[in-house]
Formats: C-alpha cells, structure tokens, sequence
C-alpha cells in the first residue's frame, strides 16, 4: 500500500510511523513530521501525486488552526485522499464530529500515547508493536514504567535530521528495537547529559504558588532535554510543575497538576502531564538571553506563568490509562 505519514517530530511520531508501516506491511513513502500549531501548514502545501492513502499520528488539534486543518482536509478527501488520524491528546467532541463527517477515519484514545492507539487498533497481536509502545508510552504520556523507553527517547532525539528518525522507522519496521550502534550512542548522550545539568542550574528560578512550588526556566544550549531537566529540578526542589521557555515557545511538566491547562489557556495544548504552546519573548530579551544575561527573559516569562497559573488554578491530574502492555 501507498501512503504518506504525517506525524508529529518527536519519539512518539517516529513510533507510531513504525507501528503502523508494520500493521499495513510497508513504509510510507514520504513521512513528514511536523508539529500541532503547523499541521494546517503542511496539510496546505501537500499534492497527493498519485498517493491517495494519508495517515496522520500523534498530532492534536489546536483551536486556531482548526478550521484550516479541516478545509485542508476536506480539498484532499474531494481529490480522492482516504485519511486514517490516530491521536491520544485531549479533543472536543465536536472536533471529532467535524472530522468524522468530511470523511476522515479517526482513532482518538487518550488512555495510551500516539504508537500505543495504533498498535491496539490496527495490530494488537504485534509483539514487537507492543514492545515499542510500551517503551513510547513510558515516557511519552510520563508513566515512567518501562525502562527500555528512557534509553529509546534519548536513541531517537540524538539526531534532530528528519533522515535519522526515517532511518530509526526502517529499523522499527524491521523488528529491531536495540542493536550495538545504540549502545554507543547512549553512552555519549548520557555523558553530555551529565555535563549539561551544570547549565540547567543557573537558568531556573523556584516560586511559590498558592502553596505549590513551580519551576521556571529559559532553555540552556544542548542536553539535557526538557523531560529529563524537567524530572532532575522537580526531584532536587520538591516542585510541582516545571516550565520551560525558549524564546518560542513554552514547555509545561508535572507528575501531579493537569498542565494541559496552562497550555490551552496560552493557546496550545498537549497531555495532561507534558504539555506546551507558542510564547514569543520579546526579541530584546532574546537577545539578552543568547548572550548570557537571562534575568531579564526569566522575569518576562515568570511573570506570563504567575498571571496564566493564577488565573487557571491547580487542577490535580486524574491518571486515566487502561492500556496494558504486559
């Protein structure tokens, strides 16, 4: 079969690309990894060219590319696109209708992540699928209950080329979910990682919000990534949701508070415990920031945190998983 995937740029994309080239035995031909706020982008500038089966995976919808999203959508479905959308973050109802309607076959299930609703929908006597959603999983949607996921995570987001993450769905696809070539990657990443958490400690600042710690930090150069320094703060100072900020966007983490919440509220979206929107810093702070004084961008962003987190309140995180892998 002839297909293109569409998936988001990340561990989980790259999974659920495996999973499901397994579960219709063949690769896409193209896969095009993006993210949530620029799928209606890429939906604009997609020719089918004779492909006419598209796949979509691990991408949630936000509200204001919606509506682009579905014209996008419906011109594809009218030049004979037959589109299959497996998703696990959080929906409207009337999302799903609208999209039901022009014609796309949508998976949602937010009890798993991404890879996970493909391998129980479309192969679930996939041992291998299994073993690779159960790793995405773990820390995907931050359940934390799969060792082999810590070391995959760090595999795949080694080399941000989209050509790295097509070869990693080739060795998916292939049935290969560790080899030699990884080891030595681990171990370099691991090393740089060590290094990095010396940075992550001059760009954080630690508040107090109605009773809850909150870590805010701006993004420090190289690893670690925003999950692991996110797990080492929260760990080291006993907080309860970590945020990040780039200059471009925003990062939400927890292991207790919904901060989907915050997200929305910033115009994004994401999982209840991983979460992120777009949030352009001014560009002086930016620049500030690049050359090493970061206080100035650390009291804009705190600030957007204080006003979105006092507005929104602590919404504690209700786990809803039922998918087991074992």
């Amino acid at each position: 079969m002839e297909y293109y995937a569409i998936v988001h740029n990340d561990f989980d994309g790259t999974a659920s690309a495996a999973v499901y080239a397994r579960a219709v035995g063949s690769l896409p031909k193209t896969v095009f990894f993006t993210e949530p706020n620029k799928l209606h982008t890429l939906l604009r500038s997609l020719e089918l060219r004779g492909v006419y089966n598209i796949m979509i995976a691990d991408l949630g919808i936000n509200a204001n590319t919606f509506n682009d999203i579905v014209k996008e959508l419906r011109r594809l479905i009218n030049q004979g696109a037959k589109i299959e959308w497996f998703d696990h973050h959080v929906w409207k109802d009337e999302w799903k209708e609208e999209l039901k309607k022009i014609g796309v076959n949508l998976y949602h299930d937010t009890s798993t992540c991404g890879a996970g609703v493909i391998y129980k929908y479309k192969n679930p006597n996939d041992n291998f699928s299994r073993k690779l959603a159960s790793a995405d999983c773990s820390v995907d949607i931050w359940l934390h209950d799969d060792p082999m996921g810590e070391k995959l995570r760090r595999i795949v987001e080694n080399n941000k080329d989209y050509s790295w993450k097509n070869e990693l769905i080739k060795t998916f696809f292939n049935g290969i979910l560790w080899n030699d070539a990884f080891d030595k990657i681990l171990e370099e990443t691991m090393s740089k990682e060590l290094e990095g958490y010396k940075k992550v400690m001059k760009s954080y600042r630690l508040l107090e919000i109605n009773g809850y710690k909150v870590i805010i930090a701006v993004r420090w150069k190289g690893p670690p990534d925003i999950s692991y320094a996110s797990q080492f703060l929260m760990t080291r100072t006993g907080a309860s949701v970590f945020v990040s900020a780039n200059g471009k966007s925003i990062s939400f983490r927890s292991r207790e508070i919904d901060v989907r919440q915050f997200a929305v509220r910033l115009g994004g979206g994401g999982h209840p415990l991983a979460a992120g929107a777009q949030l352009k810093v001014p560009l002086l702070y930016k620049f500030l920031n690049k050359i090493g004084i970061k206080s100035p961008m650390l009291n804009w962003v705190t600030k957007v945190v204080q006003n979105v987190i006092t507005d929104v309140g602590f919404i504690k995180y209700q786990d809803k998983k039922s998918i087991s892998f074992y």
